[in-house]
């Protein structure tokens, strides 16, 4: 039987564990091109294509044989012989050797060139962008949108990209899914959105499950099932010491609790499992304690697999009051960003672990390390923004009409007139 709560581990040897203990998957999934952006390729990936396939014109004009134009210059056009009218994309005809843009062409009477072009001038030759075999991505890339179309131009349809597939498992008797109202005590279950959003966009596959009532019973069945379709598995609540916590208890007797408690806050809960080799990691069920959970354990975990969100911005700031820690801890405190003369000002939020509408309200965060014990008011440090920081002059404001629209839209939903 797994202790209700082990001590705190510190945060950074709590990551160093998990990259030891956890080899990456061996899992890849092969995706139509269109759909990989953000994925990682699970090999180097070769043209199929030489591209272009032949010679084709830089400009618009016309192709010509070069040496027919030599003379050309000033006012002393020279006669085209036998030019040949082509756009830019457009193949070469064999025997022509340069292409003659067509704001440099006269016509009177016949077609006439004002500027003589050398041998292969104005024209891309065959193979000039890649050619078939040649490498296009490397193995481990984080496939961009640009990179899609240098994929389809090179006739590649379907990639073999890395895949991880992460199961999430909300757990509480007070929960509701998503479109139900709550009633006294409970709540519409979201931690599990969150996190896959946040999961997602490191490229992981996710699974959201059904809500598992408060029975240890039911969240066994559902972490046995949940190890076994996934190669990472996140159970929302239960890991604190209620007497409804129950998830350490059967994470222990499927397989191993690692760590129970992780020096960090929000987050301090936080359970580190193993069940057939795999990782279970226990989350609070506060928002803010889940959401720094998941950036703080799960995310590093990915990163260790290759698979990364995207990072975040980092801007130098001035603190608007006086951030206390415990120097125990690795902390992690909400922030609202505002601009000051040339600076910025970022203002702490009132701490807590619970309230939803911190997470909306808040522009930043800043990691106070352990060890740290706390910063002073007006000290400079370095915020991770949580989105794109916009100046609120930059910021569209509604007009009077769009409230009015946005009422009715919502009235015709429910029903109203």
């Amino acid at each position: 039987m797994v202790r209700r709560r082990l001590a705190s581990r510190p945060l950074a040897e709590v990551r160093a564990m998990m990259r030891s203990a956890f080899p990456c998957p061996d899992r890849v999934a092969t995706l139509p091109v269109a759909g990989t952006a953000g994925r990682v390729t699970a090999g180097p990936v070769y043209s199929l294509l030489t591209v272009p396939a032949t010679e084709i014109a830089a400009r618009d004009g016309f192709a010509v044989v070069s040496g027919e134009t030599t003379g050309a210059g000033g006012g002393s056009p020279v006669p085209l012989r036998n030019p040949h009218r082509v756009n830019t994309g457009n193949a070469i005809p064999p025997g022509y050797d340069a292409v003659v843009m067509i704001e440099d062409v006269v016509r009177d009477g016949a077609w006439s060139t004002k500027r003589a072009v050398l041998p292969g001038e104005h024209i891309h030759p065959a193979g000039s962008e890649i050619r078939q075999g040649d490498p296009i991505l490397p193995a481990g890339h984080r496939i961009r949108p640009c990179d899609i179309g240098a994929l389809l131009s090179c006739g590649i349809a379907a990639v073999d990209v890395r895949e991880v597939k992460v199961g999430l498992i909300p757990t509480g008797s007070e929960l509701v899914p998503a479109g139900e109202c709550p009633g006294p005590g409970g709540a519409v279950e979201s931690n599990t959105a969150v996190s896959a959003a946040m999961l997602g966009e490191a490229g992981a596959t996710c699974t959201r499950y059904g809500i598992v009532r408060d029975d240890p019973v039911l969240l066994r069945q559902a972490i046995k099932n949940g190890v076994r379709e996934n190669d990472l598995l996140l159970i929302s609540a239960g890991s604190s010491a209620g007497t409804r916590d129950f998830t350490a208890a059967v994470i222990g007797d499927l397989g191993e609790v690692l760590v129970h408690g992780v020096a960090m806050r929000p987050g301090a809960p936080a359970i580190i499992g193993r069940i057939d080799g795999k990782p279970v990691i226990g989350l609070p069920g506060y928002p803010i304690a889940a959401l720094t959970a998941v950036r703080e354990l799960a995310l590093p975990l990915l990163a260790a697999w290759g698979f990364h969100p995207r990072p975040l911005e980092r801007l130098r700031v001035r603190l608007a009051g006086t951030v206390t820690t415990d120097p125990g801890y690795d902390e992690f405190v909400l922030l609202t960003v505002s601009r000051t003369g040339d600076g910025h000002v970022a203002t702490p939020l009132p701490r807590g672990a619970g309230p939803q509408m911190a997470l909306v309200r808040a522009d930043a965060y800043l990691h106070v390390p352990a060890g740290t014990g706390g910063i002073d008011d007006g000290a400079e440090v370095d915020i991770l923004l949580t989105g794109p920081y916009r100046e609120p002059d930059e910021i569209c404001k509604p007009t009077p009409e769009q409230p009015v629209q946005e009422r009715k839209e919502l009235l015709q939903v429910k029903g109203g007139s």
